[in-house]
Order: structure tokens, then sequence, then C-alpha cells
């Protein structure tokens, strides 16, 4: 009987002891970890390419001999830029591209001043652009970029006059050209991405008039 009493005295004193050990002992919180860009895996060659629509707001040209008035109707934007990152941080991604495609819009409306008649023809681009585009990093997989950039546009435009007198005619040039664009890309892996973009395209064909292209297109991006 003693021995039995002893044995649970010495039970109760041990659990006390360690109640008193876990009272003590500082709580442990889990943090979990924040999302860091790899900036060494963010530098280096990519790929974009991009698919939408293309829209002209009316503008006025002298290109075919005649004061005109151009209306076009909306279109469709090609694109394709391989370009380098070349800088890269946990915040941001700095990178050039050389960006090219074809652009087409149908001239539905070329009007000369003080004419009646109405023509109608097609309107063709290739920009030839240098760009420069910013990537934010967030904590998630979505990725704002914005991008800026210069060059030359090679534009060949068509008209066509019906009727008995009909006559088709065509002019093509290369003008300087700038650009801006903006858009979000989600990363789906490491390697690839996919996104929405938007692109303002200024071509300067006449004294200090400019052709506008706005373009939303799909876009994705593959790093190598």
């Amino acid at each position: 009987m003693i021995k039995h009493q002893q044995i649970c005295r010495l039970a109760v004193a041990a659990i006390a002891v360690l109640s008193l050990g876990l009272a003590e002992a500082p709580a442990q919180v889990y943090v979990a970890p924040v999302r860091q860009a790899d900036s060494s895996k963010d530098t280096g060659l990519y790929l974009n390419g991009d698919l939408g629509t293309s829209l002209m707001p009316n503008f006025k040209s002298p290109r075919f001999g005649f004061p005109g008035n151009f209306s076009a109707d909306t279109g469709v934007r090609f694109g394709v830029e391989p370009g380098y990152n070349f800088l890269s941080t946990s915040a941001l991604t700095l990178g050039g591209e050389f960006e090219t495609g074809v652009i087409y819009n149908r001239l539905s409306s070329i009007t000369e001043a003080g004419s009646p008649i109405s023509l109608h023809g097609s309107y063709y681009q290739v920009p030839l652009l240098g760009n420069l585009v910013l990537k934010l990093h967030t904590s998630s997989r979505f990725t704002p970029y914005i991008g800026v950039g210069g060059g030359g546009d090679y534009s060949e435009a068509k008209i066509h006059r019906p009727g008995f007198y009909g006559y088709d005619r065509k002019d093509e040039r290369v003008d300087p050209a700038a650009q801006g664009k903006a858009g979000v890309l989600f990363r789906i892996n490491r390697a690839t991405e996919v996104g929405l973009g938007y692109k303002f395209l200024a071509d300067f064909p006449d004294h200090g008039r400019y052709v506008a292209t706005h373009s939303i297109s799909a876009d994705v991006s593959v790093s190598f």
C-alpha cells in the first residue's frame, strides 16, 4: 500500500512539473514565407506573340495627291517581339525587344474634300520598333507591365473607285513611328505567361500629323 501511494505521488509531481514547463515555454506562431522573385531566373531571352483587334480613328492624309478623309473598319493585328531581360530585382524586370508584325484595316470610306464621291480600299502596316519594357513583380502570379518604343512603320494604302471610270491606286511608304503599351501577364509556369495587352501606335507620315492605331490583344510570352 505504501509503495502504491509513493508511485502515485511521484506521478502527480511529474505531471505538475511538465505542466509548469509547458506554461512557461514561449508560443510558436507559423508565418507563411513571402514570395520573392528570383532575379537570376528573370533575366535572359524571351519571345512574345500577340493577336487581337486593330482600331484606327478617322484621319486625313494627302498621300494619294488630294486632301482625303479616311475612315477605317475594325481590323486585326498580329505581332511578334523577341527580347532580352537585362536587369531584374525583387521589385521589377527591365528588358529590350524588337517588334514587328502585320496590322490590317479595311478603308470603308475615302472622300476628297469638296467631292461627294466615296472610295474604299485597304490599309496595311508593318511596325519595325525597338521597345523598352518594364515588368513589376507582385506577390501573386500576375505581372503588370508598361513599355515605350520607337522606330519606323511601313504602310501600304490601296484605294478602289468603282464604275466605268474606276481605278485602283496603291501607295507605299516607311515613316517614323512611336508606340506605348501596357498590360498584365499571368504566369502559368516558370517559362510561360499569358495575358491581355493594349498598344497605341502613332505613325507620322506628314508634317505634324499622325495616324493612330489602337489595339487590344491576347498575349503569350515564353522565356528561355
